[in-house]
C-alpha cells in the first residue's frame, strides 16, 4: 500500500507509513442507500491526532560527553558492531566504551518514531533501563528529552531535537 503523504510502499495490512506515520486507513464509502449529509463529509476512521502532520524528528544520543546523532529514520537499532565487521547496527555503541564486557548485546535496543521516540529492549541478555527503570523486553515505551537511558553498562543521555 502506498503512503498517500509521503509515497512509501508500505505492508496492504499496515495501518500507518512506516516512513512518516501517517495513517493508512482507507475511508469506506457510504452504502447506496445512505443520504448525502452536507456538502463534506468527513472520513469515517480518522486517523489519531498524535499522527497528523508529525514529521519525522531526528534526535542524538549524549554518551560521556560526546553527541552522537541517530540516523534519520523509523526506526534505529543500538547495540555493537561484530568484529568481524558483518553486523553494523544504525547506532554503534562499541567506540563509546559499547563493548561485550561493557553489557551492549550486538541488537541491544531500537529506537521507534512513532509520532514521538520510543525505546524498545530487543530481548538484550543485561537489558536496557529508562530512568532506572528495567524496560520489559519488546515492548516500545516514550522516550523523552533528557531521559537518563542505561544500555549495558553505558549510559546514555537521549536528546529529542
Amino acid at each position: 500500500m502506498k503512503c498517500p503523504t509521503c509515497g512509501t510502499e508500505n505492508d496492504p495490512n499496515a495501518a500507518f507509513c512506516d516512513q512518516c506515520g501517517a495513517s493508512l486507513a482507507r475511508p469506506t464509502p457510504p452504502p447506496a442507500s445512505a443520504k448525502p449529509a452536507g456538502d463534506v463529509t468527513p472520513p469515517p476512521f480518522p486517523p489519531p491526532p498524535e499522527r497528523i502532520g508529525i514529521p519525522l524528528a531526528p534526535c542524538r544520543l549524549e554518551i560521556g560527553g560526546k553527541t552522537l546523532t541517530v540516523p534519520l529514520k523509523k526506526e534505529a537499532v543500538i547495540g555493537r558492531a561484530e568484529s568481524t565487521g558483518t553486523w553494523k547496527p544504525d547506532v554503534d555503541l562499541g567506540p563509546f566504551g559499547g563493548k561485550s564486557d561493557a553489557g551492549v548485546s550486538r541488537k541491544h535496543a531500537k529506537i521507534v518514531w512513532q509520532g514521538g521516540w520510543m525505546i524498545e529492549d530487543l530481548n538484550s541478555t543485561n537489558g536496557t533501563y529508562l530512568r532506572g527503570q528495567r524496560l520489559p523486553p519488546n515492548q516500545r515505551t516514550l522516550l523523552n528529552n533528557g531521559d537518563a537511558l542505561l544500555i549495558g553498562k553505558v549510559e546514555v543521555k537521549f536528546l529529542a531535537q
